[in-house]
């Protein structure tokens, strides 16, 4: 099972196996390839989503979650603090 994850502007494709591993598992994998590539240490990840903004449980197993050749997002730090301060500019 292949998965496509997207940090940033960078996307990475993923060989997940059977799939058996959890989402968080999926984000760590992709950050460990940006860090590892760019050389910038971007922390760990805050959430996985969607192309549609939905997000994903970390805890949730891959293959029942996923199809294959998906395409998600890794949510950063700086990315939630932006996703929440959207929600509040949508609450006035």
């Amino acid at each position: 099972m292949k998965i496509n994850v997207h940090i940033r502007e960078e996307s990475f494709s993923i060989n997940c196996g059977s799939g058996g591993q959890k989402i968080r598992w999926l984000a760590d994998v992709a950050i460990h390839r940006y860090n590892h590539f760019y050389g910038v240490d971007i922390g760990i990840a805050k959430g996985v989503r969607y192309e549609n903004e939905t997000m994903l449980n970390m805890d949730d197993i891959i293959c029942e979650s996923l199809s294959e050749d998906a395409h998600v997002w890794v949510m950063l730090k700086e990315d939630m603090i932006l996703l929440e301060a959207e929600e509040e500019e949508k609450k006035k």
